[in-house]
């Protein structure tokens, strides 16, 4: 305070005033604490929460938010920030626990990877599952069978296998730079017979740079004219399974049979170092079964089916091998080369018989083989011919080589072949090959037999 103190006792007109600016200060410093009082209580009635208008209590910056909006009454502007905090709570509980869910998710995909090393790696897919929430155990699966691939690391030395339920996938699945001991895509289900409807069905599958064995069992290959992304080449070129720079894919138990007869497509493709080997397929009305192109490998196994199939292996610069024999499967052009691509049949036997003969008239009794490996072939026949002309710079036509065994046109016009009797010969007595693929020979009368070897260019033969 600021009063001022008395400095002598008399009383004077110095004392006088002295004692006046006393109470003056203290007149003036009560009014300011009585208008400090009033405002306060001001302040203090406005917390009645529906105090508000015309009130002469009311505090107005009470109803005043941080973004400057003015509320009817305070009650009005705590109400709208306990919905707003109550919104905000619902929607971060609502974040946090889906981001809970794909935490867990994670931890269980990473867990589970993790545990698999060195052993085996089972995802799931089903068409009950999710890709969101799903981490591909049996009860908890995928519902494509790219995010199952995902989740197989890049480096493993995990045997993985994908299980796929039932249903339509219209995926082009790629398998991409994976390094594992084995890569295996099949049906939960063990299928043996492919000639009817399977219950997985998928439109692609590619592997690209992948190393390790792989496998793919019991697939059904579907909508075909829609294959796109790297199993679609180019062109009409569209793929179902194709393998590129990648180790030995085996293809089991597969069916395909979208007509695809004339539309370019290729149920099998490889290039580069893949190799592709097949077991128990089914091709039906198919463009072409598989090509190998670029140093890649094919080996068609024989007991795979089918049938109204174009082409069956195309060599493209690579190696396409078909046991032709004994092959249950049925095209048109059963293998062609192209650009120096190598065809591997194995041995293509051929048995000849009277319904090969040539010379009705004074042939009879024809009996023997015809044997084509690559494109050498080889003839063994017995004959008999009890008319020969007495000229002996005439023949009779014994048979007419088959298609599939015909002589390469570029050798000269006649070819020799060995003709053995067991009576002695006449003078003059041969065989041969005519340019136009006959066998014709000169003996005595009797039995005689023929054989030789020859080249060919002929497609190969449908036996």
């Amino acid at each position: 305070m600021e009063l001022e103190k008395l400095k002598n006792n008399r009383i004077s007109n110095e004392w006088k005033q002295t004692f006046n600016d006393n109470v003056d200060y203290l007149e003036n410093l009560e009014k300011n604490l009585d208008e400090q009082h009033k405002s306060t209580n001001s302040r203090i009635d406005n917390l009645v929460l529906h105090s508000g208008g015309d009130s002469p209590n009311e505090v107005v910056d009470a109803r005043i938010n941080a973004e400057g909006t003015i509320y009817p009454t305070l009650y009005s502007r705590l109400l709208a920030l306990d919905n707003l905090f109550n919104l905000n709570y619902t929607e971060l509980k609502t974040r946090q626990d889906n981001q809970q869910g794909q935490l867990n998710q994670l931890n269980v995909s990473v867990g589970t990877l993790m545990g698999a090393y060195g052993e085996t790696l089972d995802l799931y897919v089903a068409k009950t599952g999710s890709d969101q929430s799903g981490d591909g155990t049996e009860k908890n699966p995928f519902l494509t069978i790219q995010a199952a691939v995902n989740q197989i690391p890049l480096l493993t030395s995990s045997r993985v296998t994908i299980w796929i339920g039932d249903g339509v996938y219209l995926e082009d699945v790629v398998v991409r730079n994976l390094k594992a001991v084995s890569i295996t895509i099949r049906n939960r289900q063990n299928v043996s017979d492919t000639s009817s409807e399977l219950g997985v069905k998928v439109r692609s599958i590619a592997f690209i740079s992948s190393l390790g064995y792989q496998q793919i069992n019991g697939l059904q290959f579907v909508d075909q004219a829609n294959i796109s992304g790297v199993a679609y080449i180019g062109g009409d070129i569209k793929c179902a399974i194709y393998s590129e720079q990648s180790s030995y894919l085996a293809v089991w138990n597969c069916r395909f049979a979208e007509n695809t007869f004339g539309k370019g497509n290729r149920c099998l493709f490889a290039i580069g170092a893949s190799k592709i080997g097949t077991s128990n397929n089914f091709y039906q009305n198919q463009n072409c079964i598989a090509e190998a192109r670029n140093l890649a490998d094919i080996n068609i196994d024989s007991n795979d089916r089918g049938s109204g199939n174009d082409y069956g292996v195309i060599a493209d610069n690579g190696t396409a091998r078909v046991k032709v024999a004994g092959s249950k499967v049925k095209a048109n052009r059963i293998a062609e080369a192209r650009n120096q691509g190598n065809v591997v049949t194995g041995k293509i036997i051929r048995q000849i018989t009277n319904d090969d003969i040539s010379d009705r008239d004074n042939i009879t009794n024809v009996n023997g083989t015809i044997k084509r490996e690559g494109d050498t072939v080889t003839i063994a026949i017995k004959y008999e011919c009890n008319n020969y002309p007495s000229d002996a710079s005439n023949t009779r036509n014994v048979i007419l080589v088959p298609a599939g065994f015909q002589r390469d046109q570029s050798y000269p016009a006649y070819h020799p072949l060995a003709l053995y009797r067991n009576e002695t010969q006449p003078a003059g007595a041969r065989a041969g090959l005519t340019q136009a693929s006959r066998v014709v020979a000169y003996s005595g009368n009797g039995s005689s037999y023929v054989s030789g070897t020859w080249i060919t260019n002929d497609p190969i033969p449908i036996i």
